[in-house]
């Protein structure tokens, strides 16, 4: 059997262009990527009606004219490009696009903006530096970031960080040059493309966003919970950590709770689009002891004000610094409590442990796991597909458990579990 028809003109992800007979209708067809999108044409009904040879011959040649003609308008459009600065779109988009975010993204991308200036501004090179343009972009500097990243050699930012923190940052800049994309000065946008664009990284087979192969993503064991609760330094501190134990919400949506989303005669919760991470509004039955948590509180407000006030302004919900503070607060007094031979392993068993620790020990329960992927989803406000990747893990006891295996000599295959908070 002969090989089906495939012929590649242009460059790998600048102006590539396929010609190729379709399987399903042995048509020739052209096929090229314009401006971010994939785009294909059948050819002529003239063209398909001449035998294999010279059909496949004038789809050769058509594909060679396209690449030439799409590396054309590329030039053109460069020379038509309003002239800018990589420093200058980096403070162009922390000037208008960061504002719009919320408090701690505003955090993070004048953080990344600092972070990319510092770097590109140390190259050896000055045609690497931040007063070149955008466009010139490219897999070498993908490259040297991570490793920089990696070793702490960027000036101002030289602590180490891992794979994933390395990911979140190269992020930041992708987003910037992605915003540029629809930016017009004059008529013409900022960037004609993304130099640093996924297809095009995909295509010339640049080094892949860094994963961490193992991430930290630890639970929060009731033990621990309750030393916290016992050295918080303030009652929303507790309840917080209470609620999202027994709800499976993030700390942002519980903590921006008002008492008019919340129905204790009927026992439920409305979760506003506004205070969640996908922005889904959901009404959601609470658990008898998410009930009594709130029907006991002493602070309790009425309307809408919020279940937990800012202690600067009574109207608005405390902060979510304030809430980290209340945390790294509560594992100090906890570590500095213990016995001295303790100390190091209950500051090990606490790293990483925090507000989110106590959803995924909602999401690792048993009988939540049993439960209807739809209602997993409607009731913790997080697809199932993250729940699952993300969330979930299966320990060393589970494995026993469902393969019927022992745990050790005593043949103790039944061990002690954390009790399931319903």
């Amino acid at each position: 059997m002969s090989r089906p028809f495939r012929y590649h003109a242009g460059r790998k992800g600048k102006n590539r262009v396929t010609a190729f007979r379709h399987k399903s209708d042995d048509k020739l067809y052209l096929e090229w990527w314009e401006f971010g999108r994939r785009k294909s044409k059948k050819l002529a009904e003239r063209v398909q009606r001449l035998d294999r040879r010279a059909g496949n011959e004038e789809a050769e040649t058509r594909a060679e004219e396209l690449a030439a003609e799409l590396a054309r308008l590329e030039s053109v459009e460069r020379q038509r490009a309003p002239s800018t600065t990589l420093e200058a779109l980096i403070d162009r988009y922390g000037r208008e696009k960061t504002p719009t975010k919320g408090k701690s993204k505003q955090g993070h991308d004048k953080r990344s903006s600092r972070l990319f200036l510092a770097f590109f501004d140390a190259q050896s090179e000055p045609a690497r530096r931040s007063s070149r343009e955008p466009q010139s972009l490219d897999a070498v500097d993908w490259d040297r970031f991570i490793i920089a990243r990696r070793a702490g050699t960027i000036p101002g930012f030289s602590k180490p960080v891992g794979d994933r923190q390395i990911t979140y940052d190269l992020k930041y800049l992708i987003a910037v040059l992605n915003w540029a994309l629809g930016v017009k000065v004059d008529g013409v946008a900022l960037l004609e493309s993304n130099p640093w664009g996924g297809s095009l990284r995909r295509a010339q087979r640049w080094t892949p966003l860094p994963q961490e192969q193992n991430p930290h993503r630890p639970s929060m064991p009731k033990d621990l919970e309750e030393l916290l609760i016992e050295h918080g330094s303030s009652w929303q501190f507790g309840v917080a950590l209470q609620l999202g134990r027994v709800t499976g919400r993030r700390n942002s949506s519980i903590r921006q709770l008002r008492w008019s989303d919340i129905d204790l005669t009927r026992a439920e919760v409305v979760w506003r689009g506004e205070t969640d991470k996908v922005g889904r509004r959901q009404v959601v039955p609470l658990a008898p002891r998410a009930v009594d948590i709130l029907r006991n509180l002493e602070h309790r407000g009425i309307g809408d004000a919020p279940v937990f006030p800012s202690a600067t302004d009574p109207t608005q919900p405390t902060p979510r610094d304030t809430f980290q503070v209340w945390l790294k607060r509560a594992k100090a007094r906890a570590i500095k409590a213990a016995p001295e031979s303790q100390r190091d392993s209950l500051r090990l068993r606490l790293r990483g442990v925090g507000f989110h620790a106590e959803k995924r020990s909602f999401v690792r329960d048993p009988e939540f796991r049993n439960k209807p992927p739809k209602v997993q989803e409607a009731f913790v406000g997080t697809n199932h597909e993250t729940l699952r990747k993300v969330y979930d893990e299966v320990t060393p006891d589970d494995l026993r458990a469902a393969m019927g295996f022992t745990s050790g000599p005593q043949g103790d295959a039944n061990r002690e579990r954390e009790p399931r908070v319903s």
